[in-house]
């Protein structure tokens, strides 16, 4: 018996020696940066830990690299945000009204859309510096705010990219209330041409 404990405890130690370092895991996804464009569907579903309830929705992204980042809401009803460095447009079916907000006035937009293009891309150096960076497995990264801001919504933001490191496949956001918002993604295509209407507004 003391030999099997031995032997286990040495495979667990072995294990946890195996996974890589944050920049070993940033090597990996360097080429992730070469892509100049991004399109896949994603499904989110939003846990309420209190209700006990998910809501879900489904819909597409599409990301021109550093440019613009669109995001439109298929199910239960149709929505498009179009978020540049400058501002951040939201269109919904409810209201059919559409909602521009600059980044001169609300900063946050500028930082939201640089944190998505970084963990699109695989650009964990900027991510460094806004929150505390951990691998858990051999694909994913978990992330810990470091700023006050941040703090005051997500306890963390998760990360698993493919076994291959070409994509993103899920995002887990979790609450400071313990509620979370994942995004799975499917049929990801990289460096193929975006429809001009992705970025039209009805």
């Amino acid at each position: 018996m003391p030999a099997l404990i031995v032997t286990l405890l040495f495979m667990l130690a072995l294990h946890a020696t195996a996974l890589p370092t944050v920049e070993e895991f940033a090597a990996r996804l360097k080429p992730m940066a070469q892509n100049t464009t991004i399109q896949a569907e994603y499904t989110q579903t939003r846990h309420f830990k209190e209700l006990d309830f998910n809501a879900v929705t489904t819909g597409a992204m599409a990301q021109e690299q550093g440019k613009r980042l669109a995001w439109t809401t298929t199910t239960p009803l149709k929505s498009i945000c179009i978020f540049t460095e400058d501002s951040f447009q939201f269109w919904d079916e409810e209201s059919k009204r559409t909602t521009t907000i600059k980044a001169s006035r609300f900063p946050w937009i500028k930082m939201i859309f640089q944190l998505q293009t970084n963990w699109m891309n695989g650009d964990l150096a900027p991510l460094q510096k806004l929150f505390q960076l951990e691998i858990t497995d051999d694909v994913t990264l978990c992330m810990t705010p470091l700023d006050q801001a941040t703090k005051l919504f997500f306890s963390t933001i998760t990360i698993t990219f493919s076994e291959d490191f070409t994509t993103v496949r899920k995002v887990l956001f979790t609450e400071k209330t313990g509620d979370t918002i994942e995004l799975v993604f499917k049929n990801t295509q990289y460096n193929t041409p975006i429809p001009p209407q992705t970025w039209r507004l009805p």
